[in-house]
């Protein structure tokens, strides 16, 4: 992480994204710049001790974080560093934020200080809205996840969705429906799959430097980001969620590709 950028959003569990954002900020300030964080100075003791008063924690005020603590933030973001190069702003459960607090910080996003690192902490994409997502790198903490169905078979599936977005013909969904019913893959793990192609989508379209979970698809995944909107790609990851939590609850499978394939194109 050479280059530091001026926002983040570390998806994963709490613990392990915040233990990045702290090994982050001692990067940005360690007094070894040669081996930073070199762990032993002053910075970055001060750091992993949680008394560095250059590194903010913003934590949710019962259920949500709020917009009078997103525009005390901003007010702070003013300032210049106590005593390191950088001010890092953690923002413990990001995705807790109201709308109205999003789009209060979206502004700074948008028009960075130099002085200052915002760092989102997530376990849940999907509740930030997609202008605060696009200005910000995205880093992938969470476990890895293994492709459980064969390359051919999720090529075609990626290729099916691929034809949605081109055609938007309402009249090809009963032989697209056909094709997904027909694959041998247990309807669950063709979700879990949709899910992971739109997530590498997302990373496409937002230039982050993650790593595909789909590496073999990712010719397929550009195609796809250079289609779609962010929102889109949002959407179309609460629609196969959306589907997924269906067959856990044995709903009808036929039904369940319909909805699907009808979801995903509407948010086209």
């Amino acid at each position: 992480m050479n280059n530091i950028s001026h926002a983040y959003i570390f998806l994963g569990a709490e613990d392990e994204t915040t233990k990045e954002a702290l090994k982050l900020a001692q990067i940005a300030n360690c007094k070894n710049s040669q081996m930073s964080p070199c762990g032993f100075c002053n910075s970055c003791r001060k750091i992993q001790n949680d008394v560095h008063p250059d590194v903010v924690h913003v934590y949710p005020e019962g259920a949500s974080i709020k917009i009078e603590q997103v525009r005390q933030l901003i007010l702070d973001l003013a300032e210049k560093p106590v005593e390191g190069n950088k001010k890092l702003y953690i923002l413990h459960q990001a995705h807790t934020m109201t709308p109205q607090a999003q789009n209060a910080l979206l502004k700074t996003l948008e028009e960075p200080l130099t002085e200052s690192i915002i760092v989102l902490l997530s376990s849940n994409l999907k509740q930030l809205i997609p202008t605060v997502i696009s200005r910000c790198q995205i880093r992938d903490f969470s476990q890895e996840v293994k492709p459980l169905i064969s390359i051919n078979t999720r090529q075609s599936i990626a290729n099916l969705l691929l034809h949605i977005v081109h055609s938007k013909k309402i009249s090809e969904l009963g032989a697209l429906v056909t094709q997904l019913s027909e694959t041998d893959e247990k309807a669950e793990e063709i979700l879990e799959f949709i899910i992971s192609l739109y997530r590498d989508v997302l990373v496409a379209k937002t230039n982050s430097s993650v790593a595909f979970i789909n590496g073999d698809l990712e010719s397929i995944i550009y195609k796809f980001a250079a289609q779609l909107t962010l929102n889109a790609i949002l959407l179309s990851i609460e629609v196969a969620s959306e589907q997924l939590k269906a067959t856990k609850s044995r709903g009808n499978q036929n039904l369940i590709w319909y909805n699907l394939l009808m979801g995903l194109e509407e948010v086209v």
